[in-house]
């Protein structure tokens, strides 16, 4: 029993959001899995997110913060925190497409802040709603 509560708690603070909408298609690849996206699908610390062409994927986070990744797009998680107990994503890579982040409430943090690593830039919040994007070479 004492097992499977502590597989369950290591799965829990692992968890950074939640997939609140699919349009088109978008794939979470975990662990070497690929698996098709899907609404209320958790999203975990170390997932890729990808989408194709016509293609987008939110992520619900704590109080309504959220990640929406565009078309074309390709999203790491890279980093976690807790944020009132519960985790969120601290760290994301941005390797293709757009991101829309929307940072609120308990994330708006003066202790905590949110960064977006492309290949060539980084950017950090404490909380804002904001785009990037980024287009590799061809």
């Amino acid at each position: 029993m004492l097992i499977a509560a502590a597989g369950t708690a290591a799965y829990a603070q692992n968890t950074v959001g939640t997939i609140t909408e699919v349009s088109g298609t978008a794939n979470v690849l975990r662990g070497g899995s690929n698996l098709a996206a899907a609404e209320h699908m958790p999203i975990l610390l170390h997932d890729r997110l990808t989408t194709k062409q016509g293609s987008s994927v939110t992520i619900g986070l704590i109080d309504n913060s959220s990640l929406h990744l565009g078309e074309n797009g390709i999203l790491t998680i890279d980093d976690s925190m807790l944020v009132n107990g519960v985790g969120a994503p601290r760290q994301v890579g941005l390797l293709g497409g757009e991101l829309h982040a929307v940072i609120n409430g308990a994330m708006r943090g003066s202790s905590t802040t949110f960064e977006v690593h492309t290949p060539n830039a980084v950017g950090s919040v404490r909380g804002t709603d904001f785009k990037i994007s980024y287009e590799g070479p061809h």
